[in-house]
């Protein structure tokens, strides 16, 4: 699967669980917990994958980079915004499913990271 295949399909199975969330008020309290951040990574190093190509003809994202966003967003939303907002829980469980998100990603890459066909 290529990164552009991971992120489509991420993006559709996101919409599609918040349709059944709260379209259809199914709840599925696994998927509920998990999914979100589980797909969060893999749609936002997809959009900025093809941010960087488009706009600054750059390279994919580097791992280094991959790594620091993946740290940078599981310190956003799991202790920033439980810092300052009492709504928002923190959950160690989030910050795994991000890492596999990233993990996917970077598995999806093509193996010669100089080929810009697959962003």
């Amino acid at each position: 699967m290529s990164t552009r295949q991971l992120f489509w399909l991420s993006l559709l199975l996101f919409t599609g669980h918040q349709c059944l969330q709260k379209g259809l008020d199914i709840h599925l309290p696994f998927i509920h917990a998990y999914l979100d951040p589980l797909l969060a990574m893999p749609i936002l190093l997809g959009l900025l994958d093809w941010e960087r190509k488009w706009r600054y003809d750059a390279p994919p994202l580097q791992i280094w980079e991959i790594i620091a966003l993946t740290i940078g967003c599981s310190l956003l939303f799991e202790w920033g915004f439980p810092h300052w907002d009492q709504r928002s829980i923190a959950d160690r469980y989030d910050v795994l499913a991000y890492g596999l998100g990233s993990t996917a990603y970077v598995l999806a890459r093509p193996l010669h990271i100089n080929s810009t066909s697959e962003t």
